[in-house]
């Protein structure tokens, strides 16, 4: 027993020493829009000590879990993203994950995203909140009501990889999102795959009824990148768009602006052509 509990203690000290040294590094992603080929914004992503077998967000957040230290972990995470992102000074959305949990936990004690975005200078609107996929809403009226204080706090809101998890039709309605994030299954291979062509179609038409904006992700080859803007989607993030970081581009390399706007009127008889689909 004794062992356990100075094992525990261990790695609990590692998370909370990760933090309190300032050890986490931001890095962002373009995210793009299709219309102009501006770069409308950057996903910030969080990264732990470089060299450490917790640099990958993924082995620092299942730590986190370990020790229960998910929700401080997400607010320095942000807080580490916001602060780097301020310094770029780039007149551009930002985009963070947050759980339901954090974000309930923040309207609790009165430290939204928005809060943390004018602790360091950034307008609070120039921020975008994305739900992870992963989260679990037990109440799904008490979340909502969270999810207005946080729009009330000045920032937007996304569902990330939506058709994934949790991320469904039920929040989209619930919570009625600015920006809703398809998750990369549905867009890698599509210009191929005749159902996730007819699954994004069907995403698209709901979109346009709802009124929130859709941004692809995932986007790694010119052919999907090419259905997916033709489909109609706003906006799209992916290597093939720009990789994380620390100080991304301002603006889209021009081979990169020519691959957006090549083909518009090819690639949608193409998809329908290799799926077999009717016009």
């Amino acid at each position: 027993m004794s062992l356990s509990l100075c094992v525990h203690e261990t790695h609990t000290s590692s998370i909370q020493q990760i933090i309190a040294s300032n050890a986490l590094t931001a890095v962002f992603q373009p995210i793009v829009r299709f219309a102009d080929g501006e770069i409308i914004g950057y996903e910030g992503l969080i990264r732990g000590p470089a060299g450490t077998a917790l640099e990958s967000p993924a082995a620092l957040f299942e730590q986190a879990a370990r020790e229960r230290q998910t929700i401080a972990l997400e607010q320095a995470a942000a807080r580490a993203c916001i602060a780097a992102f301020a310094g770029l000074e780039r007149a551009r959305l930002l985009f963070i994950n947050f759980s339901a949990a954090a974000i309930e936990s923040g309207i609790t004690e009165c430290e939204t995203p928005g809060d943390l975005a004018r602790e360091s200078g950034l307008d609070a609107k120039r921020l975008v909140v994305e739900l992870t996929e992963q989260s679990v809403i037990a109440d799904a009226d008490r979340f909502g009501a969270s999810v207005r204080a946080l729009r009330a706090s000045g920032s937007q809101f996304a569902l990330d990889d939506y058709g994934s998890a949790n991320a469904s039709m039920n929040l989209w309605v619930r919570l009625a999102p600015h920006y809703v994030k398809i998750d990369r299954f549905f867009v890698a291979d599509i210009a191929r795959d005749p159902l996730k062509f007819e699954a994004v179609k069907a995403m698209v038409s709901f979109a346009n009824a709802s009124g929130a904006l859709l941004i692809a992700e995932g986007i790694e080859s010119e052919a999907d990148l090419e259905i997916v803007r033709d489909l109609g989607i706003a906006c799209a993030q992916g290597y093939l768009l720009g990789r994380p970081a620390a100080r991304p581009e301002a603006r889209l390399p021009e081979t990169v602006t020519n691959a957006l706007r090549s083909g518009r009127s090819r690639s949608i008889r193409r998809a329908r052509a290799r799926a077999r689909l009717p016009t």
